[in-house]
């Protein structure tokens, strides 16, 4: 006897919470005569996500959550079975974030000490370098070496004239 599709049934592997990053196998099968074709599809998209029996999804990731349709049809019908899938993070996922994240703000804070240590280090070396120059004009001064020749001179005359 010749038949349509009967309401498909869909099969979901692994049945379990589906984790993010792990693999999904989706079967559909329905009763016909002559052999269903099958069709998956995704609320809200168009386009069919894949053809035949057996629908994987790799990678399971957030953005694959939501309800999906199981279309089967032969020549004399066609039938849906809408069904829901919800990504959880799984525990590996969420220690990987987790550390993903804290290295990533290890890196500001080592890159913002860094920034303020180059800033510091650069402006103490132009306040030293603006200072050098006065230093070595004050030092070699002449006016300041004929002053203490001057006194000098000044206390021998002063002690040759009390010998005297």
């Amino acid at each position: 006897m010749k038949d349509g599709p009967k309401l498909p049934s869909v099969s979901v592997s692994p049945s379990a919470e589906i984790e993010e990053g792990s693999s999904v196998t989706l079967t559909c099968s329905s009763d016909a005569n002559p052999a269903a074709n099958y069709t998956w599809y995704k609320e809200n998209e168009d386009s069919p996500k894949a053809s035949g029996q057996i629908f994987n999804i790799t990678d399971f990731r957030a953005e694959h959550s939501g309800s999906y349709s199981c279309g089967a049809q032969n020549k004399l019908g066609r039938s849906n079975s809408t069904f829901h899938l919800i990504v959880v993070a799984g525990s590996s996922t969420m220690s990987v974030n987790i550390i993903r994240t804290t290295l990533v703000v290890l890196m500001l804070i080592s890159v913002f000490l860094l920034s303020l240590w180059m800033r510091k280090k650069k402006a103490l070396s132009s306040t030293t370098e603006a200072h050098e120059p006065e230093d070595i004009e004050l030092d070699s001064d002449p006016e300041y070496d004929n002053i203490s020749h001057t006194a000098a001179k000044t206390e021998d005359t002063e002690k040759q004239e009390d010998m005297v």
